[in-house]
């Protein structure tokens, strides 16, 4: 088992990863949350009958009263109502400030879980237990919370979505609302990752990759090498795994955990990534959308001449080699991606604002991208 420590304004917290850690969670939760009686475990329906049954019964043995609560896990779901749903829960439940939220899932269940607990009674504790690699080298650091909102066509809104064209009008904005709350704890048990999907699993692949970016070729090395040891799902391959990558965004949180600076890097590849991920969500998991955005990234890299030397690099030859998507799988007008592109919250003035790299382990943000970076990024990813 490896820890890793997280500094925050909210108070500072652990991550822990390791192989078995679920038959241990309330007991852990009874330390560190004594005043706890209550405990909300908010899951993913998939693995309701597994790896929460299992969290469930450590719950009660460590003396708490357990509420679960089943959601299924899309974009759609990422929402003001469903949050809603896990608000009146907690009501009805009588969860006092004193209790605590588990999120348990991938990044949707947690952000939304996660937002829902930070502004019940103005906020509980909350502990993730990530149970997909994307959301354990991701999604559960950094206390960020969100849902997703429509990307409106309502006729007060009408001179700003006629640019974006009606055919947006039910597609989403990603965490567009949202809150920064650190958790309470962090448990990251890689035994659950072994019931992934190929998918599923290669779509955290791609985070890792963004981590090895921001820092150097060391890390990327260290994922070609041991390609078939994760595959096979070793345990301690994927401890490793895990702890590398995990440890990159945390050290970045912790020095600017509100993102006045340098933990806008941890946006690589994401303001392409969720453009295309907003207008297809039903078709692109967010890890495949960010395997895309980082080969879109790349060549706007070049074009900007931050990167003249990326082609050398074969970005797009290692995210193949992983079993990762590099190009839209459907098409999209072009101009619909510039518009989704725009409203990224990160955007300032209606402006497309970019991390881009100017070699390996030096990440830059570009404050209003060019039409050309821009188009040089969509045309590589055959957009």
């Amino acid at each position: 088992m490896q820890a890793i420590s997280v500094q925050s304004a909210h108070g500072n917290y652990d991550i822990q990863v390791g192989d078995a850690l679920l038959q241990s969670v309330g007991a852990v939760i009874a330390q560190k949350i004594p005043k706890a009686r209550v405990a909300v475990l908010v899951v993913d329906q998939a693995i309701e009958l597994t790896w929460a049954r299992e969290v469930a019964a450590s719950l009660q043995a460590a003396g708490l009263r357990v509420v679960t609560h089943v959601v299924h896990a899309s974009e759609d779901n990422k929402s003001i109502a469903q949050v809603e749903k896990v608000w009146r829960l907690l009501l009805a439940e009588r969860v006092q400030r004193s209790d605590v939220l588990c999120a348990m899932g991938g990044g949707i269940v947690g952000d939304m879980a996660a937002f829902a607990a930070s502004t019940y009674m103005r906020g509980i504790a909350t502990v993730m237990i990530p149970t997909t690699l994307l959301a354990m080298v991701d999604a559960a650091i950094g206390g960020k919370t969100a849902v997703n909102l429509p990307l409106s066509s309502d006729p007060l809104d009408a001179g700003h979505s006629k640019n974006l064209s009606t055919n947006l009008s039910t597609n989403l904005a990603k965490n567009m609302a949202g809150t920064i709350c650190a958790p309470a704890w962090v448990a990251s048990d890689v035994r659950t990752l072994t019931t992934l999907s190929t998918r599923e699993f290669r779509c955290g692949l791609a985070e890792c990759v963004k981590h090895a970016l921001l820092v150097d070729a060391s890390m990327l090395a260290w994922l070609e090498t041991h390609r078939e040891g994760l595959r096979a799902m070793d345990p301690a391959r994927l401890v490793e795994l895990v702890h590398r990558s995990a440890s990159v965004k945390a050290a970045i949180v912790s020095r600017d955990e509100r993102e006045q600076g340098e933990r806008a890097h941890l946006n690589l590849g994401h303001t392409f990534a969720h453009a295309i991920e907003s207008l297809l969500h039903d078709q692109v998991h967010h890890g495949e959308a960010v395997s895309i955005g980082l080969v879109a990234m790349a060549a706007a890299s070049q074009a900007a001449g931050w990167w003249p030397d990326a082609d050398k690099f074969q970005l797009s030859k290692r995210l193949t080699d992983l079993g990762l998507p590099v190009r839209m799988p459907a098409k999209v007008d072009r101009e619909q991606l510039k518009n989704a592109m725009k409203l990224d919250k990160k955007g300032q003035s209606g402006a497309v604002r970019l991390v881009l790299l100017k070699g390996l382990g030096r990440p830059g943000v570009l404050d209003a991208a060019s039409e050309q970076v821009i188009n040089a990024g969509l045309d590589a990813i055959g957009s």
